[in-house]
């Protein structure tokens, strides 16, 4: 498909010939990178005094979403040369978002925080930790511990645009290449497997949105749709901890 909000034609006829294993690799990777960072990293850090969330946000960003980065820019350096910032716009579907955009993020973000806390209640009903295993809650934050948002500040957009442009931007449009209208199904799924690490309580109240971040950005060809979703959720969820109400 080529326009403004589609995959150049010679990208996506690049993407169907190429392996697919290079568009699976990245969430099998990734997952693998989480889960060391999760029940290795965070653990040493926390036996010598880290708080597991600070120790999570220290290590995620140089041993997760930077080699994912990396890993997205070497996929785009295998495609065709785009010789201008519209064509690189295009391919990474990062055109400003229209008015529809802004409401559909709206919408989606009202569906996905009231599903989100419905499976939230679930998940604490069965028993099952929303946290990652090897991260409890930290206590709410303190005078002396607001040097913690200043963590957060330098993770988050490394954690929201690391993965979003390299699943929705990067990869995103090469699945629909090869899989068509199904893509967003793949990519949500493998986006699953990428979080397995945290745990099943953690994913349960995660499938809302790994459903449908995938699908809007695909129906409305926006990966900046992709990015105001994780980031319209990621952030109330620091608040929330911040303040003791998880």
């Amino acid at each position: 498909m080529s326009g403004a909000r589609g995959l150049p034609e010679a990208s996506a006829s690049a993407s169907t010939a190429g392996d697919l294993a290079l568009e699976v690799a990245p969430f099998l990777l990734g997952g693998a990178f989480v889960a060391n960072v999760v029940y290795l990293g965070v653990p040493g850090l926390a036996a010598r005094g880290v708080v597991p969330l600070v120790a999570w946000m220290v290590l995620a960003v140089p041993f997760v979403f930077l080699p994912l980065a990396f890993y997205g820019l070497l996929l785009l350096r295998a495609e065709p040369p785009r010789a201008s910032r519209r064509e690189w716009v295009a391919r990474l579907r990062l055109q400003a978002p229209s008015r529809a955009d802004w409401m559909a993020a709206l919408a989606a973000l009202i569906v996905l925080g009231a599903t989100s806390a419905a499976l939230a209640l679930l998940a604490n009903r069965l028993g099952w930790a929303v946290h990652p295993p090897t991260m409890p809650p930290p206590p709410p934050l303190a005078r002396e511990t607001l040097w913690m948002v200043a963590v957060w500040a330098v993770y988050w957009p490394c954690n929201i645009l690391g993965e979003e442009i390299v699943w929705r931007g990067v990869l995103l449009p090469r699945m629909e290449a090869r899989f068509g209208r199904a893509a967003w199904g793949v990519n949500g799924g493998l986006w699953f497997v990428f979080h397995l690490a945290f745990g099943r309580g953690n994913l349960l109240v995660l499938l809302p949105t790994l459903a449908l971040v995938p699908y809007l950005a695909q129906r409305r060809r926006s990966t900046w749709l992709g990015v105001l979703l994780h980031a319209g959720l990621s952030a109330p969820g620091f608040v929330a901890m911040a303040l003791g109400a998880v």
